[in-house]
């Protein structure tokens, strides 16, 4: 049978690890999952089953926990169960910071913090688990463990089960990559054919206060950053019309892309939110009455239907219309100050030069009296191990590899910087996904009949997930993408065979929680089928605080 006083215990303990991304700390949890598995009978007895698959040269050093639940031996069919082991860290939770990992203890005192309406109702309810990682995602590994337990011992399964927790989703998804590795050569080594990929990642409420709808996800929308990197013509202050400004492009480019219906998607009634910029600055360091010479720019743009060829040609044509916009501006200007002064200024002409990253880098490479690559993989280095986030280590490069190209001139070079989320949707008449569809269907009409709880199929799971690897769409092209993304395999790892290669039907069907990433994160108990923590033991947890 489930216990539901054992996924209570396990979701207490996991949920008790601080596994915040991109932290040293975020191994603990590996180690804490390697723990628990092994607490499982049949693990104890398979141990081999079970292992810590190392992510190369991270620099936090940390793995993927794999355990292979062989129900059926001799059948090769399998099901993946998966979901990611970090969290995000606990600033938001003010003064009660030091409790945050502790389920019973914050549950008990989260009205000690700012609560919306909504949150203030499931507090006094007494039927929500607050904390870090209640939802996001460890009540989910508390569910896959418990999985484990019950068809390692009960059997009714006619087939077996892949259990692969990864690291940082929070980040850059680098766990699921490195997974795609290992899924590949599992299934080459054992002969397993991958069924199905369950991601036990909670569902999250859209409309918290009204929708009573729990949906099955099963697609994925996906995610790119797109970067402009401007190389101005620094010049005086005192002189401004013999220059031009790489933050004038970087505006124009702003006006054309950010929150912009033009780029937005619509497929199988599911709409994107528009393109926001994530970042935007010049790379000027010091004071000087020059104007920057560098400035960069990056934007969150959500994918459900993307060609990536055709979103090059768009990020291109944004560029040049964003230049010659810049160049017009600088012209009425221009005009506006001989008006004014009587005089017309000097000006030096700049032609409009809109490039790729990939062209540049080439160019580079061309010119360099070395191993680019290998120059570029030194500086990476060195850059990593002063902890700069990846994506400042993409404006690095991009900014190192243009000062190596000999073709010196206001440029915009357009490139993508990690991470990149590709969209998927299985192809509903694949016999896998067509199984699996019908399975989707059968869980519905149970949860109705034996629950009495509404279930719906959703098309795309639009909070980026690991969900997003599961399959390229092999109609279209992603190799300019991939030649335009900054630091492969330099410092972020994009298995591009693995993941042409590794193709299986997914959904995403965990819990039901709210408020991921705040401090009101919390997981409800009845839904999620948990006991324990209620009446004397809130008591005596808020008394505690």
């Amino acid at each position: 049978m489930i216990s539901k006083e054992r996924i209570y215990q396990n979701l207490l303990r996991l949920v008790a690890v601080p596994s915040v991304s991109g932290t040293d700390d975020e191994i603990k949890a590996a180690y804490k999952l390697e723990e628990l598995l092994y607490e499982i009978p049949y693990f104890t007895v398979h141990r081999d089953h079970v292992k810590l698959v190392p992510l190369e040269g991270d620099p936090f050093g940390r793995c993927i926990v794999t355990a292979w639940l062989e129900a059926c031996p001799g059948n090769k069919r399998t099901v993946i169960l998966t979901g990611h082991y970090d969290v995000v860290d606990v600033e938001e939770y003010g003064h009660l910071q030091d409790k945050a990992y502790d389920v019973e203890a914050i549950t008990g005192c989260i009205d000690g913090m700012p609560l919306d309406e909504d949150s203030r109702k499931d507090f006094e309810s007494g039927e929500w688990l607050f904390g870090r990682g209640t939802a996001d995602m460890k009540y989910g590994h508390a569910l896959c463990l418990e999985l484990l337990r019950h068809f390692s011992e009960n059997g009714g399964i006619n087939g077996n089960l892949l259990y692969v927790a990864v690291c940082g989703e929070e980040t850059n998804s680098e766990g699921m990559l490195r997974a795609l590795t290992f899924f590949n050569d599992f299934a080459r080594k054992t002969g397993t054919e991958y069924e199905a990929l369950l991601l036990a990642e909670c569902y999250m409420m859209e409309d918290q206060a009204r929708d009573m709808t729990r949906y099955v996800h099963f697609g994925a929308s996906g995610k790119l950053m797109p970067m402009f990197f401007f190389v101005g013509e620094a010049t005086h202050g005192g002189e401004p019309f013999l220059g031009i400004d790489p933050n004038l492009m970087a505006a124009q480019v702003y006006a054309r892309l950010h929150m912009t219906a033009s780029f937005c998607q619509r497929s199988r009634g599911e709409s994107t939110p528009p393109p926001v910029c994530l970042k935007m600055q010049d790379l000027k360091n010091t004071y000087s009455v020059s104007t920057p010479l560098y400035t960069a720019s990056y934007y969150n743009v959500i994918t459900v239907n993307m060609d990536p060829a055709v979103l090059m040609e768009k990020l291109l044509t944004i560029g040049r219309d964003s230049f010659a916009a810049a160049l017009e501006f600088i012209e009425r200007r221009s005009t506006e100050y001989e008006v004014f002064a009587g005089e017309k200024p000097v000006r030096y002409p700049i032609k409009a030069c809109v490039k790729t990253f990939a062209e540049v880098y080439e160019a580079a490479k061309k010119a360099y009296d070395g191993d680019l690559d290998a120059h570029i993989g030194e500086l990476v280095d060195g850059w990593q191990s002063e902890k700069f986030e990846i994506q400042d280590i993409a404006v690095k490069i991009v900014k190192r590899v243009y000062e190596l190209n000999p073709d010196k001139q206001p440029t915009i070079i357009v490139s993508i910087i990690p991470p990149y989320y590709p969209d998927v949707y299985p192809d509903t008449e694949e016999p896998r996904a067509k199984k699996l569809l019908k399975c989707v269907e059968d869980v519905i009409a149970f949860a109705e009949v034996q629950y009495g709880q509404t279930l719906k199929l959703k098309n795309y799971y639009m909070g980026i997930s690991d969900m997003c690897y599961t399959g390229l769409d092999a109609g279209k092209n992603f190799d300019s993408l991939f030649k335009n993304l900054v630091g492969v395999n330099q410092m972020y790892f994009l298995p591009e065979k693995d993941m042409r290669a590794f193709n299986v039907p997914g959904i995403v069907l965990g819990g039901y929680g709210k408020d991921f990433h705040k401090h009101t994160e919390r997981l409800h108990r009845q839904y999620n089928c948990l006991s324990g923590y209620g009446g004397t033991a809130r008591e005596e947890a808020a008394e505690v605080c």
